[in-house]
């Protein structure tokens, strides 16, 4: 492997109450420690950073590892997703984008970047009714919130852990500033739970939402879904597939 070349994927060494997690790029453990250092501070479970460093010129952090059981999918276990995702939302930062540099001013100005990223990328790569949808959503009339809320953006069965009475939440390196309707689109998605269920949820837990919006979240997540399945190295063309199908399916 060259040294310029990025590793396939990240590594984890499994020791005794801890865990060393090796990144395959920097920005991802940039990330991750800025997340559990707020997520910390707010009282909010989720792994505490042990140390870090760097491990043969990758970043590295130790992570203090913690027990519970891994939901699989499902609405019942979404249901006890939501409440802690609805906490973690309450901490704030002071733009949108990456934790350790939120660059952008508004929403609005963060996602059509992150639009015109997936139409570029889409386009080149063959995807002409993917990059067709996201074109339109640049315009997509969207509420700005009143601040950027930290989002887990990442909120896979995988990545949540249940104890007896708590949530907690790992793997916090693709963390951004941004707004809480994209989580839960992102978690109904990733639970296989249909945005009209997923709306009823949050309208139990009286989290303010619009199911509109959720739908068009969804539609952005499975665009940037699409965009790393045909990006990778080597590209992914079952997922991409499988994320280009779902982008046309009806979910009401």
């Amino acid at each position: 492997m060259s040294a310029t070349a990025i590793p396939p994927t990240n590594r984890l060494l499994h020791l005794p109450g801890a865990v060393v997690k090796i990144y395959r790029e920097p920005w991802r453990a940039q990330t991750e420690r800025a997340a559990l250092q707020r997520l910390s501070e707010a009282g909010v479970r989720a792994p505490s950073v042990l140390a870090g460093g760097s491990l043969r010129g990758r970043h590295m952090l130790i992570l203090r590892r913690l027990h519970g059981t891994a939901p699989g999918g499902g609405e019942e276990a979404l249901r006890r997703v939501i409440p802690y995702l609805h906490r973690v939302h309450q901490i704030t930062g002071p733009g949108f984008g990456r934790l350790f540099a939120p660059a952008s001013a508004t929403w609005g100005e963060y996602l059509r970047e992150r639009l015109v990223s997936y139409h570029g990328a889409l386009t080149r790569h063959g995807f002409h009714e993917a990059a067709a949808t996201a074109e339109a959503l640049t315009g997509a009339p969207l509420p700005e919130p009143d601040a950027p809320c930290l989002l887990h953006n990442d909120p896979e069965p995988g990545n949540f852990l249940f104890g007896p009475a708590t949530t907690a939440g790992l793997d916090w390196e693709l963390a951004i500033y941004g707004v809480p309707g994209l989580d839960y689109a992102r978690a109904a998605h990733a639970f296989a739970v249909r945005p009209v269920r997923m709306s009823r949820l949050l309208t139990d837990r009286g989290i303010p939402h619009s199911e509109e919006t959720l739908g068009t979240y969804r539609s952005v997540h499975l665009l940037g879904r699409l965009m790393s399945a045909v990006t990778a190295t080597p590209p992914d063309p079952a997922a991409a597939r499988r994320h280009a199908q779902d982008l046309t399916t009806k979910t009401t």
